[in-house]
């Protein structure tokens, strides 16, 4: 039988519920021993779910660590306790798998992967929109020049989203929603950036503590320049990823869902169904769970391992340092 992971669940309500169900659902590879919620009530609540005890349940990451043997952590709490709490796993000899972002602070992510790296534990970011199957075609049609070289592409989301929800500071959309767009952009093109051109907003309507419109113009290696527009303040949700071929264009289309179409255009001709659509019993989560238990026990890069992720948070720190100076701005490269 293959080894399984001892997992510390860290954060138990909303996305982490969530998360302990997935992490359940492969019980061959992961076994719960310990949840920790600021809120241990929370905690206990879930302990049922998942076969351990109330004396398994604890307020503090730090508590639980000394407490049970783990081999790894599951992070789902608030991002501003990411960089903390990832720190204290990995010192403590814990693989880690975090939710998205991995911390608000580029410097303070590449420490993160740095010590992954000097401490031989392996750090996954929990990033699923690339892993739409429209999204995943169109990524292999761009690998294998399909319809020839890549020259321009444009990535647009419109998002009701009124009202704030984990995050309360500044650039909300960006480190709540962009960090996925720029992920899929990076997986879908297959390079990474090389500059960023933005500027952000708030309409007069969003109660945000910060910019809920973000527009601007990435560069990717390779001179493909890509139109980003990007909001949580529209009225009505709608999505199109457009790629500019040298025979043809293809284009993924979303209205009132995440689940999306992939069409496609001829030259001079109107897009046309391919028949390729994101499938609702496709489990996103599985990519990410594949990969981490993958990276933990062989060592082995992976997908949005914690380096890999580090191309998107660049992506993030360029665009919000675009939009604060009004000047183009390096990405860092990895």
């Amino acid at each position: 039988m293959a080894k399984r992971l001892r997992c510390i669940h860290a954060g138990v309500h909303r996305r982490g519920e969530k998360m302990l169900r997935g992490f359940m659902a492969q019980n061959d590879r992961f076994v719960p021993m310990a949840l920790v919620d600021a809120s241990g009530d929370l905690a206990k609540q879930q302990a049922a779910l998942a076969g351990v005890s109330e004396q398994s349940c604890f307020g503090s990451l730090e508590e639980a660590i000394k407490a049970v043997q783990a081999d790894a952590c599951v992070i789902t709490s608030p991002a501003r306790f990411h960089g903390q709490q990832i720190a204290l796993c990995l010192n403590k000899g814990l693989h880690v798998f975090v939710a998205k972002p991995m911390s608000y602070d580029i410097k303070e992510s590449i420490a993160l992967v740095e010590l992954a790296e000097r401490c031989n534990r392996f750090l996954l970011v929990d990033q699923q929109q690339q892993f739409y199957k429209t999204e995943r075609t169109l990524a292999e049609w761009v690998r294998d020049e399909r319809y020839g070289k890549v020259g321009f592409c444009s990535f647009v989301i419109h998002r009701h989203r009124p009202e704030m929800a984990a995050f309360t500071g500044k650039d909300p959309f960006i480190w709540e929603q962009g960090v996925h767009s720029f992920n899929s952009l990076v997986a879908i093109l297959g390079r990474p950036a090389i500059s960023a051109l933005a500027v952000q907003s708030k309409p007069f309507w969003s109660p945000y503590n910060g910019a809920t419109v973000s527009m601007g113009v990435i560069e990717f290696a390779g001179g493909v320049q890509c139109h980003y527009l990007g909001t949580f303040a529209s009225q009505s949700f709608t999505m199109e990823i457009r790629v500019e071929f040298e025979r043809g264009a293809a284009r993924i289309v979303a209205e009132d869902s995440w689940l999306k179409k992939l069409e496609f255009a001829e030259p001079g001709k109107g897009f046309k169904p391919t028949g390729i659509e994101d499938d609702p019993k496709e489990s996103l989560e599985a990519p990410n769970l594949e990969a981490f238990y993958n990276g933990a026990t062989t060592g082995s890069r992976q997908s949005n391992d914690g380096r890999d992720n580090l191309r998107t948070l660049a992506i993030a720190d360029a665009f919000i340092r675009a939009s604060e100076t009004g000047c183009k701005q390096p990405v860092q490269s990895f």
